[in-house]
């Protein structure tokens, strides 16, 4: 059992030793992996469709074309989200890592205002 824990938090340290523990560098390598993703949907799809038309319109290969019409929809806008909180995220750390304030608020409806802009 011992082992078997062993196993797994190298795995789990695995990503640490990428990113090095930095947020923006996990931020920057979840957004080109989520590129990867999306385009190799593109790709799939494209050859999906291609194989249907190209093999006397076999109803399987459509099937699987709108499938990956699905995938690219939902990673299109996970791409999307990821992209603004990667832009927020570089926005609201310095240059040594840390957490800038944009704004101190002295009152609650002070910084309601911020939300009604």
């Amino acid at each position: 059992m011992s082992n078997q824990k062993g196993v797994l938090s190298v795995f789990f340290s695995l990503g640490d030793k990428v990113t090095k523990g930095d947020p923006l560098k996990k931020l920057d390598f979840d957004y080109f992996m989520l590129w990867i993703i999306f385009l190799a949907f593109v790709f799939i799809f494209s050859g999906n469709i291609y194989n249907f038309f190209t093999s006397g319109y076999q109803f399987h290969y459509l099937g699987w074309s709108l499938f990956g019409i699905a995938l690219m929809w939902f990673q299109y806008f996970s791409l999307k989200n990821m992209y603004q909180v990667r832009k927020v995220q570089k926005e609201s750390f310095n240059k040594d890592g840390k957490s800038e304030p944009k704004e101190d608020f002295d009152d609650i409806d002070e910084m309601l205002k911020g939300f009604k802009k």
